[in-house]
C-alpha cells in the first residue's frame, strides 16, 4: 500500500518558564495516497500543530515525518511537495483571479519553470475545474466569499503538489456557503485524486467530506477510522459524545451468547446488544445509542419507558428529551408528526441491538 504521509511517534513540546506543554504526544498515523483525511478535535487538541509539522512550518520535538516514503522531518516547508490553504485566504488584492493563481507557478523552485503559454493553460484549466473561468479577469473584491474561497483553493492546486493541507479554511463562512464549499472540495478531490489533509473542529464537516477521520484529544489520536465507524462505533466515551448526540447509560453484563449480551441498565431493566470481544459476564460497561437511532414503532428487542420532558424543532425532525425512571434524561429524534408523542405524557421508544454500542469503562 502506498502512503503519502506517515507520522511516527511525532511530538511537539512548548517550553514555559516552569513547565513543558505537550501539544502533540507520540502521535502516529498513516495517510494513504489520494485519501481525504480530516484531523478533528476541539481547540487545543493538537490538530493544527500536527498539520503545521506536516507542512514544515513547525519543527517537531521528536518523531518522524515521511512523505511519499522519504524522511522529511528536518526539511523546510519550501522543499516539501505540498501546499496549504488557510482560513485567511491572503489573495493579492491588486491582482486578478488569473494572476493570483499564476503567482505560485512563476515562483516555484522545486519543479521546472513553465513557459508563459504553459502557465496560462494551467491557470485556465484549474479555473475551469472550479467553475471560475468567467471570473479570470476580476479582482478579489469583485468576488463573493465562496468565489474567493475557490480562487484560494485553485491557487494551492495549480502548482500540482501531491499533498494539499487545509487549516480550517471554511471556518469563517456562513452555514449555506460552508456546505457548498464542502461539496466543491469533495468534487475536486475526486477529480484530481490528490491527498487532502483537512483540519476542522466541525464534526459534520469531517463526516461529510472525509475518507477517514482522526479524532484528536490531548495531543493524540483517540480513534482513526471511516466516518461511519466513528459515528456508529466510537472507541470510547469521549469520541461518542464528541461526534454527536450520544446517550450513555451505565450497565453490567448479565449473559453472553453468540456475540450478543443481555445487559442490565442501572435502574432500567435489561436490553440486548452486540458485545465486543473480551467483555465478560458481570463486567461494568457503558451502553451508547444515538438520538437518531431511536424507533417508536415496529419490532425491537429493546423497549425503554420514560416521560416526555421537552421538544426542540430541528427543521426536518424533532428532538425530544425523555426522562427515565432513574431520573436521568436521554435525547431521541423523531420525524415531524410521529404519532404517540404527547408533551408531558409517557413515552416508549426502542433501540435495535445493532444500534447499541457497548463501551468498556
Amino acid at each position: 500500500m502506498s502512503y503519502a504521509i506517515r507520522l511516527i511517534d511525532l511530538e511537539k513540546h512548548f517550553h514555559g518558564e516552569r513547565s513543558v506543554f505537550k501539544a502533540v504526544d507520540r502521535l502516529s498515523m498513516d495517510i494513504r495516497s489520494g485519501e481525504f483525511v480530516s484531523l478533528l478535535g476541539s481547540s487545543g487538541c493538537g490538530k493544527t500543530t500536527t498539520l503545521r509539522m506536516i507542512a514544515g512550518l513547525e519543527m517537531p520535538s521528536g518523531g518522524q515525518i515521511l512523505v511519499n516514503g522519504v524522511d522529511v522531518t528536518d526539511w523546510p516547508a519550501s522543499k516539501r511537495d505540498m501546499r496549504m490553504m488557510f482560513q485567511d485566504l491572503a489573495l493579492f488584492p491588486h491582482m486578478t483571479v488569473a494572476e493570483n493563481v499564476a503567482f505560485g507557478l512563476t515562483l516555484r523552485s522545486s519543479k521546472p519553470r513553465l513557459s508563459r503559454s504553459e502557465v496560462a493553460k494551467r491557470v485556465a484549466d484549474y479555473l475551469d475545474l472550479a467553475h471560475l473561468g468567467d471570473f479570470a479577469g476580476r479582482l478579489p473584491h469583485q468576488l463573493s466569499g465562496g468565489q474567493r474561497q475557490r480562487v484560494a483553493l485553485v491557487r494551492a492546486l495549480a502548482t500540482e503538489p501531491s499533498i494539499v493541507l487545509f487549516d480550517e479554511p471554511l471556518g469563517a463562512l456562513d452555514a449555506g456557503l460552508r456546505r457548498a464549499m464542502q461539496l466543491e472540495l469533495k468534487r475536486i478531490h475526486a477529480a484530481l485524486g490528490k491527498t487532502f489533509v483537512f483540519v476542522t473542529h466541525d464534526q459534520e464537516e469531517a463526516l461529510s467530506m472525509s475518507d477517514r477521520i482522526a479524532v484528536m484529544h490531548g495531543g493524540n489520536i483517540l480513534q482513526y477510522d471511516t466516518p461511519e465507524a466513528i459515528y456508529d462505533r466510537p472507541s470510547c466515551r469521549y469520541v461518542a459524545q464528541f461526534m454527536g448526540a450520544a446517550n450513555l447509560l451505565d450497565a453490567s453484563v448479565e449473559r453472553l451468547e453468540g456475540g450478543e449480551g443481555m445487559l442490565r441498565l442501572d435502574g432500567l431493566g435489561t436490553v440486548i446488544a452486540a458485545v465486543p470481544a473480551g467483555v465478560g459476564v458481570g463486567q461494568k460497561v457503558t451502553v451508547m445509542f444515538r438520538a437518531d437511532r431511536a424507533i417508536f414503532e415496529g419490532e425491537s428487542l429493546n423497549w425503554i419507558d420514560g416521560e416526555h420532558r421537552e421538544s426542540v424543532f430541528l427543521g426536518n425532525r424533532i428532538e425530544h428529551v425523555v426522562g427515565l425512571a432513574d431520573g436521568r434524561e436521554v435525547t431521541v429524534e423523531a420525524r415531524i408528526g410521529q404519532p404517540g408523542i404527547v408533551p408531558g405524557a409517557a413515552l416508549r421508544f426502542g433501540v435495535r441491538p445493532a444500534d447499541f454500542r457497548v463501551l468498556v469503562q
